[in-house]
């Protein structure tokens, strides 16, 4: 034992270095509370904070990214780490930890450069609905809050939908649980189909969904609403021996027509259209000047044929087939199949995938 005042002392070992960047301060929060007691944690709320953070820092010793972010996503941040110009970076660990389940997202990432890869559990960091898969209302309330700040101070457009299944609670007491959560399903696959890649999907509570649509106006906003309730109403759900016909009534929210200080009351003014459509009958929109809104140029249409579908490719119209893809792919399926035992397309291409895929779809 040294004698006391001898100054012989035992080195405190520095902490690792961990940069965080995700656009969900929910989500860097959950981390930093993960591994704050091993790692000193840095965090940053997009792409562009990240790589600001990360190039006079020479203590970062891991980096930790989301893909989906604002500025600079995460597949640019890892291709610009890999191409940078100081050894520390290029060779620094990167660790992709993202909500998406896909392979693709996987094998873009790793093509990118990442070292490894963590799927967000939708338990830890509630960013995810666990029925429907979509963004869970927590998640909707915080980008949503960022894409506002962001559209005031640009002076961008930024719309807000929210949408409720009609006569949810006749399917619970008809249905029971079991079916009323594959309706959800249902409707989420319809979203998912329908939305742009921009847009943010989120179940609220309940029946209840939302889209946040960011740099949309009203009017392309309502065009937007007219493609949902389409492909919800045009499709019959049929699933184990249960036929039901579904609607869903929608209510809109424009951040320029629709003045107010906080996301949450803009959401609050969608809500309130919502309540106006379904009073209304359902299966409509609302958004508090029907009066004035002109009808949207992509009018909700019956499903076409095959040849309507060809004419309208022809035309440049084929956004507007997308509710409709699956149905019309199934229908040349025959065609697919034939052309391919006779004119052999590929050992690249998989007729069975294809076919599993539209399964999921229909």
């Amino acid at each position: 034992m040294s004698p006391e005042g001898s100054g012989t002392s035992t080195p405190t070992k520095t902490r690792v270095r961990v940069l965080v960047a995700d656009d969900s301060r929910v989500i860097r929060k959950a981390v930093t509370k993960i591994l704050g007691d091993r790692f000193d944690v840095v965090e940053a709320e997009d792409g562009e904070d990240c790589w600001t953070r990360l190039e006079p820092d020479d203590q970062i010793e891991v980096l930790i990214t989301d893909i989906d972010m604002p500025r600079l996503d995460g597949y640019g941040l890892i291709c610009r780490v890999r191409a940078a110009e100081e050894g520390r970076i290029r060779d620094l660990p990167v660790i992709v930890i993202t909500g998406a389940q896909d392979d693709l997202t996987r094998e873009r990432a790793f093509a990118c450069g990442a070292t490894d890869f963590i799927t967000k559990p939708a338990a830890q960091t509630g960013a995810s609905d666990g029925i429907t898969g979509l963004h869970s209302r927590r998640y909707l309330l915080e980008r949503g809050a960022q894409d506002f700040t962001a559209a005031r101070r640009h002076e961008r457009e930024l719309s807000i939908i929210r949408m409720d299944v009609d006569q949810f609670a006749d399917i619970v007491a008809n249905h029971g649980e079991a079916v009323a959560q594959q309706v959800l399903r249902f409707v989420g696959q319809a979203l998912k189909r329908t939305a742009r890649t921009e847009d943010t999907l989120a179940r609220l509570i309940d029946s209840e969904f939302a889209i946040l649509a960011p740099a949309t106006g009203r009017m392309d906003a309502a065009v937007l609403c007219e493609r949902v309730r389409a492909a919800v109403s045009q499709r019959t759900f049929n699933e184990g021996g249960v036929d039901l016909p579904l609607t869903v009534s929608l209510g809109l929210a424009t951040q320029r027509r629709d003045p107010t200080d906080t996301f949450e009351e803009l959401l609050h003014t969608a809500s309130q259209r919502l309540t106006l459509a379904k009073a209304q009958g359902g299966n409509r929109l609302g958004v508090g000047y029907e009066d004035q809104l002109t009808a949207p140029e992509e009018a909700v249409m019956e499903q076409p044929d095959l040849e309507r579908a060809i004419e309208m490719l022809v035309a440049g119209d084929g956004g507007k087939l997308i509710p409709y893809l699956p149905d019309l792919v199934q229908k040349v399926m025959p065609l697919i199949e034939f052309g391919h035992r006779n004119l052999d397309f590929g050992s690249a291409f998989d007729l069975d995938a294809l076919k599993k895929r539209l399964s999921r779809l229909k």
